[in-house]
């Protein structure tokens, strides 16, 4: 795995190497000719951490044979040594940017597919790129940068960001204390650090920090995170949405997947004692985070969140409507706005799906959880689509493997035919929302959606 650090703070384990630019196979066929489909995986893991080959969180054998797919995975750069954008390390740059690299090597790793796919009993002319969390931030940027295009010819987005539009100038500001605790000035200087004191060098908790401590939570007015992506006029032209709007040239025009789970916040909740709040602890927390902005949008939250809503069991219904107020805002919500803008923009068709499921059991804490997630959580989805739902759950229901199985079936016709079948609309005209089954719904959840929109809410959408 490439370099990093878990937890995410300067006293965590480092972990990884910076020679790490490795790229994983898993093929059904070696026969060159079999121009079989091709899936490349991108992990997620906010920017900061993880691998293409995390143990559940990648493509595996079962995958491959089951789809006829030939399935890739790759590391890409992390962290400082992936989104580190500075001034300084702009010297030498024949592009005058600085920033992005990890992208770069996202790029690099589609290339090699373009040019050796074939010998694995791949199709270089039938590629989709997807990714989950950051990975799915990462498909939004190959999707409107120009240097990817032509290197794909689908795009699956899970559960991305939908804040992107920091300049270089802004970000090398942001990022100057990691000038100052690294003790450096100069481009020679920093590359001739440890792993361990670059690590140690990230504003993890200086504001606006890198570890996201409150990415799980209800915002509070002013308090943005820092940005790792930026608008550096190289990998990324404009910001992404105004790349679809004013249609600037270089953007890939492909089938194009959205997709967000209803509970997406709940794999690391700001308070570790969410699951014992009462009805009136829910409504303090609601109104003095969001009283922070005024008006009355912590009333009007409040009526369209109603804990009654949630109440299938009752002992949890507080934390599942707090975690879903916090996913419509920070992640469902906006991804709704990408996949407008997409549709409007794209001639290729544009999908959009919520999942709903809530699992036979909690997920447990692993490499990526920091909680026992209870509901529809980030990446039931992604672990659906690989099989290793047991991984995380102990073990699974026959509903799990329903689930399972759905998640497979759309993906793998997606990759396949770059369309949905005809009970699947294209967006906006409706919505998949999956759980054991595929019900399609217009105008869904329009009525919270339209909240944070009207109250310019989606500034504060998840970052990374």
């Amino acid at each position: 795995m490439c370099a990093q650090v878990r937890p995410l703070s300067e006293k965590g384990e480092v972990m990884g190497s910076e020679d790490c630019l490795y790229v994983n196979v898993w093929t059904p066929s070696l026969d060159p000719d079999a121009n079989l489909p091709v899936m490349v995986w991108i992990h997620g893991g906010y920017l900061l951490i993880g691998s293409g080959f995390e143990p559940g969180y990648c493509p595996n054998d079962d995958l491959a044979q089951w789809s006829q797919i030939v399935h890739v995975s790759f590391n890409y750069r992390l962290n400082a040594f992936g989104f580190m954008t500075l001034e300084t390390l702009r010297e030498g740059s024949a592009t005058n940017s600085s920033g992005n690299y990890g992208f770069m090597d996202q790029i690099a790793a589609l290339k090699w597919v373009q040019k050796n796919i074939q010998s694995f009993g791949g199709d270089p002319n039938k590629v989709t790129i997807y990714g989950q969390s950051s990975g799915g931030t990462s498909v939004w940027t190959l999707m409107v940068s120009p240097l990817a295009k032509g290197l794909f010819h689908r795009a699956i987005d899970i559960s991305g960001s939908s804040v992107f539009k920091a300049t270089m100038e802004e970000a090398e500001k942001d990022n100057l204390p990691f000038l100052k605790r690294s003790g450096c000035q100069d481009a020679r200087c920093l590359r001739n650090l440890s792993i361990s004191k670059i690590l140690q060098s990230i504003p993890w908790s200086e504001y606006p920090n890198w570890a996201a401590d409150d990415l799980c939570d209800l915002p509070q007015k002013g308090k943005f995170i820092g940005p790792m992506t930026v608008v550096d006029g190289h990998v990324v032209l404009a910001p992404p949405l105004d790349v679809w709007k004013q249609k600037i040239p270089g953007y890939s025009d492909v089938p194009y997947l959205v997709g967000t789970t209803l509970q997406e916040a709940e794999f690391a909740p700001f308070y570790s004692n969410i699951s014992k709040w009462s009805e009136e602890d829910y409504r303090w927390f609601v109104t003095s985070l969001l009283g922070t902005f005024g008006g009355n949008l912590s009333s009007e939250a409040l009526a369209l969140y109603p804990t009654s809503e949630f109440c299938s069991q009752p002992e949890r219904c507080v934390e599942k409507t707090y975690m879903t107020m916090v996913s419509d805002l920070r992640a469902a919500c906006p991804s709704n706005v990408r996949a407008h803008r997409a549709a409007e923009t794209l001639r290729s068709p544009v999908y959009r799906y919520q999942v709903d499921y809530t699992p036979s059991r909690p997920a447990q804490i692993g490499s990526f959880f920091t909680y026992d997630s209870w509901f529809a959580f980030h990446m039931v989805d992604t672990l659906g689509f690989f099989g290793t739902l047991d991984t995380i759950l102990g073990a699974i229901s026959e509903d799990d493997r329903t689930f399972q199985r759905l998640i497979r079936k759309y993906f793998i016709h997606f990759a396949k035919e770059g369309s949905m079948p005809p009970e699947w609309p294209e967006y906006p005209d409706g919505t998949a929302v999956l759980s054991t089954s595929l019900c399609a719904v217009k105008d869904y959840r329009s009525r919270q959606c339209a909240l944070w929109e009207e109250n310019d809410m989606f500034q504060y959408a998840w970052i990374n």
